[in-house]
């Protein structure tokens, strides 16, 4: 019995390590990759390292007091919550929305499917382009349509205006992005519970207590790591900003991968940008860790790990 019992024990350890040894290699390869420039853009945020000078002097935390105590930071700080809460908040709602509206189509959900999907598979500059012409002051077709319309008597600076720019960038942001929404929930409400949903219906229960209280907890694991991923991606983003707008105007659009690559090229201060992308990492990194040591718990409870 005590042999049996212990082989027993042993068959779960024994699929365990074949697992381990097959991932071993792509995770030796991929640490390397993006082990290496990290420490190296860590090291070089503790340097004065600018085009100007042949010179790199040690400054230790010198970069890091520049960036943060500089007023310019805070604006950005504040832009890059914005760019990415509101966007995030918006994508979700909508992304979630469309699902649910196109699960209950009873013809053509299939073709409302590949609708949707056509502004995420449209590249992004591609995107930044075709939206910046369209939201033109002079020759743009919105501001045609606005004025047209009757809703406005003047063109609309959408992004000379300091107040309209960033909201602009957010809104062609989440056209181009709730397609990944709607593609991850209409992926996870293809396993809803039918039969609860069917249930709460007979017991009396309208179409939003069974969102809310059948529906809604079914899709949290999905809309939490998708939230998750969109949030990384969007705090991340920089295509679309820089082809739009590069930043202005006076800043009002300009996010910490804007601040960085700006630092780095335009003014060739290296050490600096690299402080700022330090800073940025550790932002991504208070947002995804947990969500990280959630998912491995996961995974030991299964025993997938």
């Amino acid at each position: 019995m005590i042999s049996m019992k212990a082989q027993g024990m042993a068959v779960p350890a024994m699929r365990r390590q074949p697992a381990v040894r097959y991932l071993a290699p792509a995770t030796v390869i991929m640490a390397a990759m993006l082990g290496f420039p990290i420490v190296y853009n860590l090291v070089l945020s503790f340097y004065q390292w600018t085009l100007k000078s042949s010179e790199h002097p040690f400054v230790g935390l010198g970069n890091y007091i520049e960036i943060l105590s500089g007023g310019k930071f805070v604006q950005i700080f504040v832009n890059s919550i914005i760019w990415t809460g509101v966007g995030v908040l918006l994508q979700m709602v909508i992304g979630i929305g469309l699902a649910l509206f196109v699960d209950n189509l009873v013809r053509g959900k299939q073709f409302m499917r590949i609708i949707l999907l056509v502004p995420w598979i449209i590249p992004g500059v591609v995107t930044a382009l075709m939206w910046k012409w369209l939201l033109q002051s002079d020759v743009g077709l919105i501001n045609y349509l606005l004025m047209e319309s009757g809703i406005t008597d003047d063109n609309t600076l959408f992004f000379s205006d300091p107040k309209l720019a960033l909201f602009t960038l957010i809104l062609v942001n989440t056209w181009k992005a709730v397609p990944f929404w709607f593609l991850m929930i209409t992926a996870g409400l293809q396993t809803k519970p039918d039969d609860q949903i069917e249930a709460a219906r007979l017991d009396g229960a309208g179409v939003v207590q069974v969102f809310r209280h059948v529906t809604l907890p079914h899709l949290s694991p999905v809309i939490a790591s998708t939230g998750v991923l969109t949030t990384i991606w969007t705090l991340n983003y920089f295509d679309l900003i820089w082809v739009m707008t590069k930043g202005g105007p006076a800043n009002a659009t300009t996010t910490l991968p804007i601040f960085i690559y700006r630092e780095a090229f335009e003014f060739n201060d290296f050490g600096a940008s690299a402080a700022c992308a330090v800073l940025s990492f550790l932002i991504v990194a208070s947002i995804s860790i947990p969500y990280m040591r959630k998912m491995f718990s996961n995974l030991k409870s299964e025993g997938v790990l």
